[in-house]
């Protein structure tokens, strides 16, 4: 029997528990109701603190939320230089891209709000096949490597990850040109738009 229950079975008066017992076992309660206020009471501090962030976080948003996507890529090189310096409010901006709402995303998914397509289109990781290299941005790549890493994510993960999303990225630029000159074929030639019409 725990101490509680044997508490219960006692009365205050029987002769087996002494004065200095009935203290002991009420303190070590005491002491237990006070362990889960203070647990509780450092999860709401946590909680507090990741809101006031998040508050934080979202008016630099709000502010610099037209820089995203990055539209010419003269511009990743500042962006790579803005990323080396401490205290800036890209990383912010770029974590509330590639995680929402502290989601974890594959990165193929988010990608493209960081980057236009005209810019995908002109590199890949490795910089092979008359592609611009994307790694020789390693501030960036720093930046989005610790912003998707958990437990157990390793860079060769994160390589794999980004060059499946440069992948996946080219693969719909191609098919929505693909599908928009089939458009504008069907249009001047006065077939209907679908196989199912």
């Amino acid at each position: 029997m725990s101490k509680q229950k044997y508490t219960d079975l006692l009365r205050d008066d029987d002769p087996l528990l002494s004065h200095d017992e009935l203290l002991e076992v009420g303190i070590a309660e005491l002491q237990l109701k006070l362990d889960k206020i203070l647990d509780n009471q450092n999860e709401i501090l946590a909680r507090l603190c990741q809101v006031a962030h998040s508050r934080a976080n979202g008016e630099f948003y709000k502010v610099e939320q037209d820089y995203f996507p990055v539209t010419d890529p003269e511009e990743l090189s500042n962006l790579d230089e803005n990323l080396s310096k401490p205290g800036n409010i890209y990383t912010n901006l770029i974590h509330r891209i590639l995680r929402p709402e502290g989601r974890i995303e594959p990165l193929k998914k988010n990608f493209s709000k960081m980057f236009e397509y005209d810019i995908l289109m002109a590199y890949n990781y490795d910089g092979v096949s008359t592609k611009q290299s994307f790694k020789q941005y390693k501030n960036i790549n720093k930046t989005i490597f610790g912003i998707l890493k958990t437990d157990g994510y390793t860079q060769a993960d994160y390589v794999a990850d980004i060059r499946a999303a440069f992948h996946t990225l080219k693969r719909r630029y191609h098919k929505r040109n693909h599908d928009l000159r089939r458009r504008i074929k069907r249009t001047q030639k006065g077939q209907p738009e679908s196989d199912w019409e």
